[in-house]
């Protein structure tokens, strides 16, 4: 049973020109380090999503872990011209099979790294949009390329979760409860008389 929510992945791919080797040449290692450095912090992003009765999902911080990829590429940065959206392109992010994988084997953080011909590399992230949006996804990735420079990470993720509670609790209580006359009655569409 597949959840009545789109179960969906934010992606992008960061682009890093090889503009000192010295740096780049141990990206590898230094981006492993600093994402599961990033995760004890961002500890939902390294859990599960299950199903729940009715199609509800919840979020269930097992430390399952996130997905890190390495590849190579015949290809140069500049290959992907103005970086609009391609097989190319495309082939930079890890794919996730929504359809035969069950839910709560769906990592909900997944990354790639390529490494390029001309001493560049590309960083690929697919992260869970049930679990992040577009404001936490860039804090993640800002602290953790805090983490991967050597800086201290600073700006904790909030995540307090008893502010739910009250919807637990009472969800009547969380509902609207203004109605605004301008979006009453709804508008006619053009050439219909209902």
């Amino acid at each position: 049973m597949r959840s009545t929510y789109p179960i969906t992945h934010a992606n992008s791919v960061h682009f890093y020109k090889p503009e000192s080797p010295e740096l780049l040449k141990d990206a590898t290692e230094v981006l492993k380090d600093s994402l599961s450095e990033a995760l004890v912090e961002f500890y939902p992003l390294a859990g599960r999503l299950y199903q729940k009765d009715g199609g509800r999902v919840e979020l269930h911080c097992n430390s399952m872990g996130a997905l890190l990829f390495e590849a190579q590429s015949e290809l140069k940065i500049e290959d992907f011209g103005d970086f609009c959206p391609t097989p190319q392109i495309r082939a930079l992010i890890p794919p996730i099979d929504y359809n035969n994988t069950p839910l709560h084997e769906v990592p909900l953080l997944l990354v790639q790294i390529t490494k390029f011909a001309c001493g560049g590399v590309s960083l690929g992230s697919a992260v869970s949009h049930v679990i992040v949006d577009g404001q936490s996804g860039c804090h993640f990735v800002a602290e953790w390329a805090k983490i991967a420079r050597g800086e201290k990470s600073d700006n904790q993720p909030y995540l307090d979760r008893t502010i739910l509670q009250q919807y637990e609790e009472c969800p009547s209580s969380i509902a609207p409860k203004l109605q605004y006359p301008d979006f009453y009655p709804l508008p006619v569409l053009i050439g219909q008389s209902s």
